[in-house]
């Protein structure tokens, strides 16, 4: 079976990070269900540019988002049986959404979705997370559960953040620099993007783009790039580790797809940090909506399989 028929129905962003831990690079990866998920996917299916054959999916994706949005949390106190009982509750609901069984059916390995709890200061916030892992290599989705029950209930979540970084098959040294924070010094989300700011068009980021070539000041070569093998992965600033494990992944990638695909893969999660990095300081949306960094932006929400039919792609 080729590789765009192993994960070629997946969303393209998806189908690259479950490649790639199909082929031993990663350990996991994961999609959070959110309204950039949804609304990103509808807005590609539209796009006049894509001819996609995938129109089915636009009833299938509608259907998902009205469950996801009329989920209602039903807890009276914060305790370890009320997360557990209502977790159980919301997955059940969960399993039975069309996309999640789209998604299962698309990822060859091991493919499940879980509620996600995330305290902050005033309330306890919930969402929904897809995490994908081969057969042999797999969680079950009651430990990430615990761990993540266990740190709200015991506010540990940083515990339980190193516990994701891991699952994500994020270097260590790299988890420990995300949670080095300090009053003192910037985010190291800003940290992590702010050496290679001359690479970037600083008015880029100020608008709509319509490629993601207009986010960038020069040509980048595939080494300046490989530690941002991931999206919403920070890496320290010179890490061997993340370099290494980057050039195993696009090398893996470019040996099973277009490279003019993969080196855009790297590209958009550059980008799409920076852009985070940048929200983080200025005010903004947390997450760029598809389509924010260009064209290819939103044509990667598209399935692969239909994105390797393109021109630029093919």
């Amino acid at each position: 079976m080729t590789p765009s028929h192993e994960v070629g129905r997946l969303p393209t962003f998806a189908a690259l990070d479950g490649y790639g831990v199909l082929a031993g690079q990663r350990r996991g990866a994961s999609i959070q269900l959110d309204e950039t998920y949804f609304d990103g996917q509808l807005r590609a299916l539209q796009h006049p540019d894509t001819e996609s054959k995938a129109t089915y999916r636009t009833q299938m994706l509608q259907d998902s988002k009205k469950t996801c949005n009329g989920l209602q949390v039903k807890i009276d106190s914060v305790s370890e049986q009320n997360l557990w009982d209502e977790s159980k509750r919301l997955r059940r609901t969960l399993q039975r959404m069309p996309e999640i069984s789209y998604l299962v059916q698309g990822f060859p390995g091991r493919c499940f979705v879980v509620p996600e709890w995330l305290p902050t200061e005033d309330r306890l916030h919930y969402g929904s997370r897809v995490y994908l892992f081969r057969d042999d290599d797999s969680p079950e989705p009651a430990d990430i559960l615990q761990e993540n029950i266990d740190a709200v209930v015991n506010d540990t979540y940083e515990t339980f953040e190193r516990y994701q970084g891991q699952l994500h098959g994020y270097p260590d040294c790299c988890i420990d620099f995300y949670h080095n924070r300090s009053a003192d010094q910037p985010s190291p989300e800003w940290r992590s993007v702010d050496p290679f700011t001359d690479w970037l068009r600083e008015e880029a980021f100020e608008a709509d783009l319509s490629s993601i070539d207009e986010v960038f000041s020069r040509e980048l070569a595939p080494e300046d790039i490989y530690p941002f093998f991931a999206r919403e992965f920070f890496p320290e600033p010179g890490c061997e580790t993340a370099d290494a494990k980057g050039n195993a992944i696009y090398e893996e990638l470019s040996s099973a797809f277009p490279e003019t695909l993969v080196n855009t893969y790297f590209r958009l999660n550059f980008a799409y940090n920076s852009l985070v990095a940048r929200t983080m300081v200025h005010g903004g949306d947390r997450r760029p909506a598809a389509g924010r960094l260009g064209r290819e932006h939103l044509l990667f929400y598209l399935p692969l399989q239909d994105l390797l039919s393109a021109s630029k792609y093919a």
